[in-house]
C-alpha cells in the first residue's frame, strides 16, 4: 500500500506549467487551439498554474498493478491555493507511439487528504473529499477536465496512462 503522504513530502525538481506560449510546444497545433479557446471565452488565464513530477516509476507500477494496465506515462500533479489547470484536455506529443499499442486507459488518484475547495471536474463530473487514494478511471483519455484549487493547501493527484 502506498504510503501517499510520503510520496508527497518527497516530491522534488518539478515542472511548472503556465499559460506561457513559451512553455508549451507552440509546433503542436492542439496547444494554440487551446490557448484560442481560453482567450475566446475571456478565460483568466493568469489563474492558471499547475507543477508535474514525473519521477513517479516506482508508483506508475504499482498503481497499474493494482488497475491492470502496462503502464505508457505517469506524473503527479499539485496545483496551489488559489489556481486551477483551466477546462482542458491533455494534449500529448507521444500520443501516437502510445496508441500503437492499443486503447489507452487513464486512470487518476486523489493522493492528499480531503481538503474542503479542492475540486476535480471530469467531464460533467465533480469529485471533491474523496479519500486518499481513491483511484478514478476516466472514461476516455483525452476527457475535458478541470483542477481546482480554493482550499489553503496544496491539491496533489497521481495521473496514470496506460494500455
Amino acid at each position: 500500500m502506498v504510503n501517499w503522504n510520503t510520496v508527497i513530502s518527497n516530491l522534488v525538481n518539478g515542472k511548472v506549467v503556465t499559460v506561457d506560449p513559451a512553455r508549451w510546444n507552440m509546433n503542436n497545433p492542439e496547444y494554440a487551439e487551446m490557448l484560442k479557446l481560453w482567450k475566446d471565452n475571456n478565460f483568466n488565464t493568469d489563474s492558471v498554474k499547475w507543477t508535474n513530477y514525473y519521477d513517479t516509476k516506482e508508483l506508475e507500477k504499482e498503481i497499474a498493478e493494482e488497475v491492470g494496465v502496462t503502464p505508457l506515462r505517469s506524473w503527479i500533479s499539485c496545483v496551489e491555493p488559489g489556481y486551477m489547470t483551466g477546462y482542458h484536455y491533455d494534449i500529448d506529443d507521444n500520443e501516437v507511439e502510445y496508441l500503437k499499442h492499443g486503447e489507452i486507459k487513464r486512470y487518476a488518484v486523489f493522493i492528499n487528504e480531503p481538503r474542503v475547495g479542492q475540486l476535480f471536474i471530469l467531464g460533467n463530473e465533480y469529485h471533491y473529499n474523496k479519500l486518499q487514494g481513491t483511484i478514478l478511471q476516466w472514461n476516455s483519455y483525452r476527457e475535458w477536465h478541470n483542477g481546482i484549487n480554493g482550499s489553503l493547501s496544496n491539491k496533489y493527484m497521481f495521473h496514470l496512462l496506460g494500455y
